[in-house]
């Protein structure tokens, strides 16, 4: 009985255009969020110099001890010795660094904490690692102290050999590369120490591929986005800048638009499904505040506010006749399966646009925007008809109609006045009686 539509839009059609609209706003979201990803790596690269930088202050102020020349274990820090003779005492800062690295950098993705230092006035090396892997003993099938490793940096970053004023990007971050002696995938962040203006070593933390990722995935965590390290769809790809590092090495980010796909999907099943759970409470509540639950016709105290709008609109007053006898007879309950019966009937008899109101406990009114006279009592007696033609639960069961239309001009109220005593004088010829108002006007 109740004439409630769920949505104007076919359903599916809504949940697409949802799903779209949440797609759209998280590729947004995430398009917004590049810049701050940005920022979020450059500041842990940042935190790993300077870190490393406090490196320098340990080395100035080490002391030496003579050492033979060879491979030593000191406190396990791995020791390369070139030649006899005075080898600073670097392994308690070292260790040092690699704790304070492991504070920025978890320690599983710290491949190796190195230091190639140049001895005073010569042409040879002094080597550190932590730890000292056996294949930096075996690069190129010969040992690491044949290799002047510090050299080569100098050359393949660009190091400055001679110090002249300070600055910042002498330290370097590599691209990601092959390590030689281990074949591991790693980046290096290389600091020089300058003494007396000559670059004489050179601090290398040797970062594994992976803290890239991390630092990705922590930042997918905290700011619920779908990134991922490498490159992707053109357009969701993004390359970021980073500190210290050349012009060449620029990683690239992408939107892992699979994740998003699958995140939009469900967000938008949640949405719908909270705003259809939303609506039907709406609707329910909306029931319950305008319509009878026992007939599904408006209440009255609902719809009554509403008729002062009306305009050329006509009323049907209905009464079932002799109600307080059969509640007595048969019980309330009866009563009241009379009640919902009758109103089923007027309500088969009506048109989707007429409006019936509960006006009270058996009586009620229909309104029939623009109807001419004929037509009303037509109406009525069809409605009267149905209702006579069969009993109910074995009960002959009768009513009893008032009718009027609104004059032009005329307060609704005035017309259901008409109709009211209309009905009274149906009440007065017998009931089961359909009684016009007689001074309705025809249309």
């Amino acid at each position: 009985m109740f004439n409630v539509k769920l949505f104007g839009l076919d359903k599916l059609f809504l949940f697409v255009v949802l799903f779209l609209c949440i797609f759209a706003s998280i590729i947004y979201y995430h398009i917004y969020s590049i810049s701050i990803l940005e920022k979020s790596i450059h500041i842990n690269y940042q935190k790993v110099v300077d870190v490393t930088k406090r490196f320098h202050g340990y080395y100035i102020n080490s002391d030496t001890i003579s050492l033979k020349k060879g491979v030593h274990d000191n406190d396990g820090v791995g020791v390369i010795v070139n030649k006899l003779g005075d080898v600073k005492v670097l392994s308690p800062a070292i260790n040092q660094l690699y704790k304070s690295l492991s504070g920025v950098i978890e320690s599983k993705y710290i491949w190796t904490v190195a230091v190639i230092d140049k001895l005073h006035n010569e042409n040879t090396e002094n080597s550190y690692f932590k730890p000292l892997r056996d294949g930096y003993l075996r690069f190129n099938n010969k040992s690491l102290h044949d290799s002047n490793i510090l050299e080569s940096i100098v050359n393949l970053e660009s190091l400055k050999v001679s110090y002249k004023s300070f600055h910042h990007d002498d330290v370097r971050i590599t691209e990601i590369y092959k390590e030689q002696w281990t074949g591991e995938k790693i980046y290096s962040v290389i600091y020089p120490i300058y003494l007396d203006t000559r670059l004489t070593s050179v601090i290398i933390v040797d970062i594994k591929r992976g803290w890239n990722s991390l630092l990705i995935e922590k930042f997918n965590q905290k700011r619920w986005t779908h990134f991922y390290y490498g490159k992707g769809v053109n357009w969701a790809t993004f390359t970021l800048a980073l500190p210290y590092t050349s012009d060449k090495y620029s990683p690239d980010v992408s939107i892992d638009l699979l994740s998003i796909l699958i995140g939009s999907f469900y967000i938008s099943c949640v949405v719908f499904f909270a705003a259809l759970c939303g609506y039907y409470f709406y609707v329910k509540v909306t029931i319950m505040r305008s319509y009878d639950h026992m007939t599904g016709f408006y209440r009255r105290d609902f719809y009554e506010p509403k008729l002062k709008a009306l305009e050329s609109a006509s009323f049907l007053m209905i009464d079932i006749d002799h109600f307080k006898r059969v509640n007595d007879t048969y019980g309330h309950d009866f009563g009241d399966v009379v009640i919902q019966e009758v109103a089923h009937r007027i309500q088969n008899c009506i048109r989707v646009n007429d409006i019936a109101i509960r006006w009270g406990g058996e009586e009620f009114i229909v309104i029939f925007p623009k109807i001419n006279q004929d037509d009303l009592m037509n109406k009525a007696e069809s409605i009267r008809e149905v209702i006579e033609s069969k009993p109910i639960d074995g009960i002959e069961i009768t009513i009893s109609i008032g009718g009027a239309t609104q004059r032009d001009f005329e307060a609704v109220s005035d017309a259901i006045k008409r109709a009211d005593i209309a009905l009274y004088y149906s009440k007065n010829a017998g009931r089961n009686v359909v009684t016009l108002d007689k001074n309705n006007y025809d249309f």
